[in-house]
């Protein structure tokens, strides 16, 4: 993990891989798709700049990837509240 949010390509084959996988919590998907954005930012950057192109950029594939990480929790406003269980002193549920 500490190896994905220093070089997150070095670790996954795509950004695709990062939404995909079933261990990482969204905030970790979002965190490692959010540097791996800026990453190849810089890299578009320093293209201009003029150093030699490498590598095609996958900011666009990166930024798709982030859209899909935050919509996978998207509540629906009009959803009822949650149900929250009340415990008496006991520890016992009480009915709500």
């Amino acid at each position: 993990l500490d190896q994905a949010f220093i070089n997150p390509a070095a670790v996954f084959s795509s950004p695709d891989a990062v939404v995909r996988h079933p261990l990482l919590t969204l905030d970790c998907k979002r965190e490692i798709l959010w540097r791996w954005a800026w990453d190849e930012y810089l890299l578009d950057l320093a293209h201009v700049d003029g150093m030699p192109e490498g590598e095609p950029s996958r900011l666009p594939e990166v930024k798709a990837a982030l859209r899909l990480v935050n919509s996978e929790w998207n509540p629906d406003p009009a959803a009822p509240a949650a149900y929250i269980v009340l415990y008496d002193r006991q520890g016992l549920a009480l009915a709500a």
